[in-house]
């Protein structure tokens, strides 16, 4: 009987057990800053849509946990035909947000990348608009306007811009000091931004407008509403919050969210108009409707709204082109980490 030098075994055996270590890569928001494009971005987003009017795709709402003036939020999505499924959680405090993405790969069951999420967030948040305002906006739309100077008006602008190639950004937020320095932002990158005097400005001198508030009480009016605009209403995603009076969702002929379901639990601008009257859910479609063209626009003079409310579907989509292109780039850090125990007893 032949016996195996020991060294021999041990070596072979270390090599066997390296192989077998399960390694999760890390990425930091700078890693991701370094490698996420908004191009990209709004190209995984509308695929994912068409995957998930294909039955390829599956979102679960946000649910949320609120404990004092802290809430942990948590959001789900399976994309099938990217062979990833995972989860978003962040904590809201009274100081700051913490997102952290976890990103799983359904062919080895494997947990393969943890992600900070706070800049993916705000990159995928503003291609969704994009995303819509390509299928929802008029032809010729040269006119953007941008209601808001916080942390996502800035993705909605960039992003919004590769999809229509405004000749004009128009800015308006209470806080002058911070529109002025999103408009000194904008126009670095070439685009041709200013600030507005008023929400009314930009309401009326806008083809496809981009609402992206922290407030509480509705400030759009009817009356702004001109005929042919595209509005993305994108900063409230909680019922006691709304951007829009009631009577703006009478004026458009194409009402669209991100998700029904989700709507139907958070969004303060909808649940509002329904409650009023104004219109209701079953007058409502989904985003992926109108990507897969089971639904559009009909006329250059038809408003058209986007509700966005932000799902897991959009995080796990750009998530997996993160991911595909740390591997490439060599960025992140790995860790082992393997989640389960072969042994049934331990």
């Amino acid at each position: 009987m032949l016996i195996p030098n020991r060294s021999s075994f041990y070596k072979a055996a270390s090599i066997y057990l390296y192989l077998a270590r399960v390694l999760v890569l890390i990425l930091s928001e700078d890693d991701v800053r370094g490698i996420l494009g908004i191009g990209e971005a709004i190209e995984a987003i509308e695929k994912a849509t068409i995957y998930q009017a294909e039955g390829r795709a599956f979102v679960n709402p946000r649910n949320r946990i609120y404990v004092g003036s802290y809430a942990l939020h948590t959001m789900s999505s399976a994309i099938e035909a990217m062979g990833v499924a995972g989860l978003k959680a962040y904590l809201s405090t009274p100081s700051r947000t913490v997102f952290a993405i976890l990103l799983y790969s359904l062919e080895k069951s494997e947990l393969i990348a943890i992600i900070e999420g706070d800049i993916l967030s705000r990159i995928r948040t503003g291609a969704a608009s994009a995303v819509a305002t390509k299928h929802l906006a008029r032809r010729g739309s040269s006119t953007l306007g941008i209601i808001g100077s916080g942390r996502q008006a800035y993705t909605q602008a960039t992003a919004i811009s590769h999809v229509i190639r405004p000749d004009k950004i128009y800015i308006y937020s209470p806080n002058r000091e911070h529109s002025e320095r999103l408009a000194s932002k904008l126009s670095d990158l070439g685009l041709q931004a200013r600030v507005a005097g008023s929400h009314e400005e930009v309401m009326r001198r806008s083809d496809v407008i981009s609402t992206a508030t922290n407030s509480r009480e509705p400030f759009i009016r009817g009356e702004w509403v001109v005929e042919g605009v595209h509005i993305n209403l994108v900063g409230s995603n909680h019922p006691s919050r709304s951007e829009a009076h009631p009577e703006v969702f009478s004026k458009a002929e194409l009402v669209v969210t991100d998700s029904k379901a989700q709507a139907e639990k958070e969004s303060g601008d909808l649940l509002n108009a329904v409650k009023h009257g104004v219109i209701g859910w079953d007058r409502i479609h989904e985003l992926w409707e109108v990507v897969s063209r089971r639904i559009a626009r009909e006329g250059d003079e038809e408003v058209t709204i986007f509700k966005s409310h932000g799902i897991a579907l959009w995080d796990i989509a750009v998530a997996k082109i993160v991911y595909d292109k740390a591997r490439r780039k060599g960025a992140g850090r790995e860790i082992e980490f393997r989640g389960y125990w072969d042994d049934r007893v331990f």
